[in-house]
């Protein structure tokens, strides 16, 4: 039999959870909607190489010992997985890349791991594992994992009681399949309407434009709609709860009445509906509202932070600070020069902190760099000084979500930054092409490239006082902005 046409495979749960017309796109967008496709970039595609070296390598080292054999693969489905099933028979210890197929079903685990117990197969069955490129278990992995849980119950008779991966430090991370299986077949529905050419209600996430190729067509079909999908922070179940009460439009929610939906389906209150509408009407009118006075600590000397890492090895390669004095304003930087230079960037770190004065207050955009610190602090270690600089770590994107409501449809620093009148002047543009640019610095030691990347960072947090003064000045007491902004004159 020749593959099938249309599978249901583990990448659709991973593209349904990065955005969920992903799957659909794939299989039925028409010829406007594949205009709007991107293609992925050079880093993009790399670091999908990266991937399978990867997972190529901690087979070859991890499991030398260890009876591996690579199941035959013609990419046919069902050939593949006869090969597959011989070798699960043969009570093989470990089988590399092989298939599973079922039906209209079909999965390729990086390895089926050989385990005591009754099966069909004889006193043995297997589960799954997978090698990943990254360092905790994600949910989509968990998905993907229990996806080929039940397609090996279904071929061997016995549901795996575990499945694993095994993360960028090669360590083994298990969980138990069993405890995801009601989200699990709530999800296989969501992807059997599509595959049945079911258009998914409208989702405009971040994640449509940085993981995945149809963030643009998106982006239109919202619009197109005038759909609720355009409103910031709503989640995929509120916006389903919304609809149902009729709530379909960005003018919908713009006139409807809080207090008479409050309470009306869990989690949807009269607090949060209140933003929404807000929400809706800042769009819908291009108007900013001031919800309350922004709470700006004013504690010593202000300093603010951002860094930059690299995806692929899980490193940081540039911690970058711009310092306000009362000579003005300084820019200072720690960069690693080399793939092994980040804990080198890490002690400079830690011994410049050690020269602050009591008195500072660290201004950052988003949980990033308090998320990365505490990683570097677990891989190279602290200090007092360090834990004294978290302390003072203001969040400025935590203080917009709480007082203020822009006319945007994502809050990230660009964004807001970008609508209030900063611009990037340097070469590069985004956190993406910060990665190429570093990464191809390491390749062949263009200074040129690092001076970008370098001239990146202070842009960025140049934005973030930015966004800091623009709070100080225009966000101290609850009001509204029409266009024609003051800020603009």
């Amino acid at each position: 039999m020749s593959l099938h046409p249309d599978y249901l495979t583990a990448t659709d749960f991973y593209q349904l959870f990065k955005c969920p017309h992903w799957p659909y796109f794939e299989r039925f967008a028409d010829d406007e909607e594949k205009k709007l496709k991107r293609d992925f970039t050079e880093s993009e595609i790399k670091r999908m190489e990266d991937g399978v070296a990867h997972e190529a390598r901690v087979v070859a080292d991890f499991f030398k010992d260890e009876e591996v054999v690579k199941a035959n693969v013609v990419h046919d489905a069902e050939k593949d997985f006869e090969a597959t099933l011989d070798l699960m028979r043969q009570g093989v210890t470990y089988i590399y890349q092989g298939t599973l197929t079922f039906g209209d079903w079909t999965g390729r685990p990086d390895l089926l791991e050989r385990q005591t117990g009754e099966s069909e197969l004889g006193a043995w069955h297997y589960i799954p594992l997978d090698v990943k490129s990254t360092f905790r278990l994600e949910k989509y992995q968990k998905f993907q994992l229990t996806f080929y849980s039940v397609l090996l119950e279904k071929i061997q008779k016995r549901f795996p009681a575990q499945a694993a991966i095994f993360n960028l430090d090669r360590e083994r991370m298990s969980f138990q399949p069993a405890d995801f299986l009601r989200e699990f077949e709530e999800t296989v529905v969501e992807l059997e309407r599509i595959r049945a050419g079911e258009r998914p209600d409208p989702v405009l996430r971040k994640s449509c434009f940085d993981s995945g190729p149809w963030g643009a067509a998106c982006e239109r079909l919202a619009k197109m709609n005038d759909d609720i999908a355009l409103l910031y922070n709503v989640d995929v179940k509120k916006l389903r709860v919304l609809r149902d009460l009729g709530v379909r439009t960005v003018a919908d929610a713009a006139e409807m009445d809080p207090a008479v939906l409050d309470g009306t389906a869990p989690g949807l209150r009269a607090h949060g509906l209140e933003r929404i509408k807000l929400q809706a009407r800042a769009l819908r009118d291009e108007q900013v509202y001031i919800r309350k006075p922004a709470d700006l600590p004013a504690a010593g000397l202000e300093i603010h932070f951002d860094i930059e890492s690299y995806p692929p090895d899980d490193k940081d390669y540039l911690y970058g600070f711009l310092i306000r004095e009362k000579t003005g304003d300084r820019y200072q930087s720690f960069f690693s020069r080399s793939a092994e230079g980040e804990e080198g960037m890490w002690r400079e770190f830690l011994a410049w902190i050690e020269t602050l004065p009591e008195n500072f207050t660290v201004y950052h955009f988003a949980v990033y760099e308090k998320t990365r610190l505490a990683i570097l602090e677990k891989r190279y270690g602290g200090s007092a000084a360090l834990e004294h600089f978290r302390e003072n770590m203001v969040d400025l994107k935590e203080m917009i979500n709480s007082c203020a409501i822009f006319p945007l449809y994502f809050y990230g620093l660009k964004y807001v930054a970008s609508f209030l009148g900063f611009s990037w002047q340097g070469a590069v543009k985004g956190g993406s092409q910060s990665v190429d640019y570093y990464e191809k610095f390491l390749e062949n030691g263009d200074e040129s490239l690092l001076e970008a990347v370098v001239r990146y960072n202070e842009e960025d947090v140049r934005a973030t006082a930015f966004l800091k003064d623009w709070l100080e000045k225009y966000a101290q007491e609850i009001t509204s902005y029409e266009q024609h902004y003051p800020w603009q004159e």
